[in-house]
Parts: structure tokens; C-alpha cells; sequence
């Protein structure tokens, strides 16, 4: 047990060493706000406002299908008969190449 909670101590270490947690973290958000801005330029509502890296699209069910075949996100839940909630993530990962990906999939 010692020996683990020294290795979950480390990485928090180097996380929070030269700020590298903030680094990734906006970066994260960053590719958040350029996806919320795609899907609103093909107008595309929000289930609510989020300033984090999540955001949650209403999305047509037919639009599903297509998407899930290029891009990963989770069916959040039902909005009505005909739209899902779906909940799309960035990361300190999220590249510009997954950016082109989704905004040629819209």
C-alpha cells in the first residue's frame, strides 16, 4: 500500500511541476471552445453551457449514426423522439487533426 501511494504521489508531483496540469488543462479547454464554436456554426444547440471540456450537443438521431463511425463521444441520454444528448470530450491529447475529423464530419 506504501509503495503505491508513493508511485500516485510521484505523478501528482510531476503534474503539478512548471504547471504542467494547468498546460494540459487548457489546452484541453481550448479544443473544447473550437469544437462548440463548429458545432454551432452548423447550428447545433447545447444541452447547457459548459466552459469545460465537455460539452453536451443535441444531436438529430440520423446525425448519430454517421458520427460514431469517425469520432468517439457517449449518448449522454434522450432529448426527445428524435434528438440525443451526446457528450463529446477533449483532452490534453485532442489533436488538430481530430478537430478536421469532426468538423468534416458536420
Amino acid at each position: 500500500m506504501i509503495a503505491k501511494g508513493a508511485l500516485i504521489g510521484l505523478q501528482f508531483e510531476a503534474l503539478f511541476t512548471d504547471n504542467l496540469y494547468f498546460q494540459l488543462a487548457r489546452h484541453a479547454i481550448e479544443k473544447a471552445m473550437q469544437m462548440k464554436q463548429m458545432f454551432q456554426e452548423h447550428g447545433y444547440e447545447f444541452y447547457l453551457d459548459s466552459p469545460t471540456n465537455q460539452q453536451f450537443v443535441i444531436l438529430p438521431n440520423e446525425k448519430i449514426q454517421r458520427l460514431e463511425k469517425y469520432v468517439q463521444f457517449t449518448h449522454w441520454g434522450p432529448y426527445d423522439n428524435h434528438h440525443t444528448i451526446c457528450r463529446f470530450v477533449t483532452s490534453w491529447a485532442t489533436t488538430d487533426e481530430d478537430m478536421n475529423t469532426l468538423r468534416d464530419c458536420l
